[in-house]
């Protein structure tokens, strides 16, 4: 019963509210002050002509004034306080999102080293079939390119977030279905059937003309977005169609889903969803943050919608021509 109550309760020491409370009371001390004053200014002025006539008011007019003008230097003093704890709370939170980028990058480096580390300890230890060096020579491959990848991710939303232009040297005519077999092939390691999970209406003749390289990031983080937010076995949907100004490609999923919350804060730099940090699903943060720097550096756009959590999730690229 404590702890049911600590939980429902926790919200009044949350510093938010704590500031809110504390604004609350300043400005019911001040208004108090303010009928005090008013109330209490015959006797103030018999006080003042004690101590120094010079402190007394011309007329009611200056009165006003002086009451104005504290008012005034009191909100601006408010005003301040507002935007100094704001500006807290958004230190506060980029830092804590970077611990959960540092926390998660540590996790993604182990897992795949702990892999490749056993492969090669069991191939050096051991005279095995050919068969079985084969495959641990093969899972030892996609660990690494799980790693180079993970580490260009890396690269790639440092150079994103500068600012600087990725994107003139690899233009091209892009096979829109072909690509993404190919950035499908690339992420088998998130689900050895995945092949069998991707569901395209796509026709074989679609292209875009544009940069290889950008199209693929779009797509490769789209997809494992979807994959790892998703139960195994249900699909992944993507439609592209031609539209005035390009083309435009929709990956839709029947996971995790989004809250309203999450929606506005999804492309932002290190963000990850509630869900996906209690479920600890592995991830950094980067790969949507990726997908819209990148389109806005082309001129395209993304969209998210969703219904709510644990109804999906449904992401609309568009790549302009």
């Amino acid at each position: 019963m404590r702890h049911f109550l600590g939980r429902k309760l926790s919200w009044l020491v949350h510093p938010v509210s704590i500031f809110v409370f504390m604004q609350i009371i300043w400005t019911a001390i001040l208004t108090l002050w303010i009928i005090w004053f008013v109330d209490r200014r015959r006797e103030i002025e018999k006080i003042a002509a004690l101590i120094k006539p010079t402190l007394l008011p011309t007329n009611d007019t200056s009165v006003v004034v002086l009451i104005v003008v504290g008012i005034v230097l009191l909100s601006m003093l408010g005003a301040g306080s507002i935007m100094l704890f704001t500006w807290g709370l958004r230190q506060t939170s980029l830092i804590r999102q970077q611990r959960d980028f540092v926390s998660s990058v540590t996790h993604e480096l182990r897992t795949p080293l702990a892999s490749i580390h056993l492969a090669y300890e069991t191939l050096a230890s051991r005279s095995l079939p050919e068969e079985m060096r084969q495959k641990l020579l093969t899972m030892s491959l996609v660990d690494i390119d799980r790693l180079i990848r993970l580490v260009n991710q890396i690269l790639i939303s440092s150079r994103l977030d500068r600012g600087l232009a990725m994107f003139q040297d690899d233009i091209k005519d892009v096979n829109v279905k072909q690509s993404i077999g190919e950035v499908v092939k690339t992420l088998s390691y998130l689900d050895q059937r995945i092949s069998d999970r991707i569901v395209t209406d796509i026709a074989d003749n679609v292209t875009w003309h544009g940069s290889l390289n950008a199209f693929n990031m779009v797509m490769s983080n789209l997809l494992e977005n979807a994959i790892k937010y998703s139960p195994k076995r249900t699909p992944v949907e993507i439609k592209s169609s031609i539209i005035d100004n390009g083309l435009l490609i929709a990956v839709k999923d029947y996971g995790l889903g989004l809250t309203p919350r999450d929606k506005k804060r999804i492309f932002k730099m290190f963000y990850r969803s509630g869900d996906a940090s209690k479920r600890a699903i592995p991830g950094t943060g980067l790969g949507l943050f990726i997908v819209k720097t990148t389109l806005d550096q082309l001129g395209g756009s993304i969209a998210v919608e969703s219904e709510g959590a644990a109804l999906g999730s449904k992401f609309t690229a568009t790549f302009p021509i």
